[in-house]
């Protein structure tokens, strides 16, 4: 893809104009100006403008965001360091399978009512006090259920589903599990306000907690098992707390103003269960070939395979800061589809210039770079790796789409996408992997990816269109 000159446009100042025979001439000796030409053409697109209603300033909002994420990454990255390092492979072995339980009770129980604050709470159909009361409730009785189910089971069986784990430790690392819950439904609250300043202050609290409690078990020689969980509770419970500070100024102070809009239960579950349906799949879909290469193959195979995904997926970090903002946004602009259409747009492509930049990047070094960083044995992640990146860099533009479609209330688009994506990673694979390896698998997922990121574009496309037109007839005398 060729960079070009952003078009002048009413939210960016002109671009000075350029000489094409001064810059061919000054190109001629070698290629500095050339590139500084892409630069600055590069530079030009990040200028995202301001939200519809001229609140925030786009690019600042996701810049902080993005920002938030590198410095949350950084800290996990130094407490993983230290307990991986002083606990042992055993050891750490056995507090990645406890973590195991309150982690995929909260993947699979969480019940998508993050998603539904944030839609409710940006659109004005609901209010912070009713959504808090309803997290204590849900969270309380999720984990009341959970903690019994433990509290039935044999020792045999949690040993056997959780190898290692006696009954006492589940039990003590469920108490993570509505801590998770609580902190990810009361931030949400914050990020359903729009007030994206406060949300990645506030979302800074977890990994800042956990990371200073590992730096202080290692500095006291105490790092063990249940000392790492307890940081993971006490860093979630550090969130909680602080998102429920924070929300306090949401929380009703133009009650005597307004009514409070009495967002019900049911239809808070509603909402959330469509967007968790959706996220499931997703996950599902990013597992699958991973999944399936082990199968087919070996986990050698499956474990250089795990290595390219992931470092492909480091590509989603300029996406996942923007559909932050993009999802609140969507809902609350959702009466002027023309104004949303067109922030949607200059964020998608924005997003999609930045990670194809830093795809071929990537893809140019990892020859070099992969088998240098973490060893010979990984040269084989190097082929996949680069096979992913076109359905990586091409996600990224439609999951911007697909949180603004969210936004709106339309998963029903985005649960398509995923079972379509679901549908063609896992029928390619099974066609794939026994020809070509890990890298079918790699290629199966990237033609996934492209295909349903062109589906979920193509709908988004026309169903603007629909809301635009409509609202000109509405608009019309």
């Amino acid at each position: 893809m060729t960079l070009r000159w952003r078009e002048p446009s009413a939210d960016l100042p002109c671009e000075p104009c350029i000489d094409r025979a001064q810059v061919r001439a000054a190109a001629a000796p070698d290629n500095g100006s050339l590139m500084m030409t892409h630069m600055k053409s590069l530079l030009a697109s990040l200028a995202l403008g301001r939200t519809p209603d001229a609140r925030f300033d786009l690019s600042a909002a996701i810049g902080s965001t993005l920002l938030r994420q590198v410095v949350s990454s950084a800290l996990y990255f130094v407490a993983l360091w230290v307990t991986t390092r002083q606990l042992g492979a055993h050891d750490n072995g056995l507090l990645v399978t406890a973590l195991l339980l309150p982690q995929t009770l909260y993947a699979f129980l969480n019940l998508g009512l993050g998603p539904s604050h944030v839609f409710h709470m940006s659109s004005g159909t609901g209010s912070a006090r009713t959504m808090r009361r309803m997290n204590w409730t849900l969270a309380l009785a999720l984990w009341a259920a959970a903690a019994l189910a433990l509290l039935l089971a044999s020792d045999t069986a949690i040993t056997h589903y959780l190898p290692g784990t006696a009954k006492r430790t589940a039990l003590y690392a469920s108490l993570l599990f509505p801590m998770m819950l609580l902190a990810a439904w009361t931030s949400a609250l914050i990020q359903g306000a729009r007030d994206y300043a406060t949300y990645n202050k506030t979302a800074l609290t977890q990994p800042l907690v956990f990371c200073a409690g590992v730096l202080l078990l290692g500095a006291l020689g105490a790092v063990s098992v249940p000392a790492v969980l307890a940081c993971h509770i006490l860093s979630q419970a550090a969130l909680w707390l602080v998102s429920e500070w924070r929300v306090q100024r949401y929380a009703a102070p133009t009650a005597a103003a307004r009514p409070d809009p009495g967002l019900k239960l049911g239809t808070a579950i509603a909402f959330g269960l469509r967007a968790h349906l959706s996220n499931v799949i997703t996950f599902l879909n990013y597992r699958v070939a991973l999944y399936l290469v082990s199968f087919l193959l070996d986990p050698a195979a499956a474990g250089r395979y795990a290595l390219s995904i992931q470092l492909a997926e480091v590509l989603w970090m300029i996406a996942s800061a923007a559909t932050v903002v993009v999802f609140p946004e969507s809902a609350a602009h959702n009466s002027t589809p023309a104004a949303l259409q067109k922030m949607v747009r200059r964020i998608a492509r924005s997003v999609f210039r930045l990670t194809l930049a830093g795809g071929v990047l990537a893809g140019a070094l990892s020859v070099v770079a992969i088998p240098w960083v973490f060893g010979r044995d990984y040269a084989g992640s190097v082929l996949p790796f680069v096979i992913l990146l076109p359905g990586i860099i091409i996600w990224s533009y439609m999951s911007v789409v697909a949180n603004s479609l969210a936004g709106m209330g339309l998963q029903r688009i985005n649960i398509q996408g995923a079972l379509l994506s679901f549908t063609l990673n896992g029928a390619g694979c099974l066609l794939a992997i026994p020809v070509f390896g890990a890298p079918g698998a790699a290629l199966a997922s990237s033609v996934a990816f492209t295909v349903t990121a062109v589906y979920t574009i193509i709908m988004y496309g026309r169903i603007m269109a629909d809301r635009i037109a409509a609202a000109g007839r509405e608009a019309a005398p």
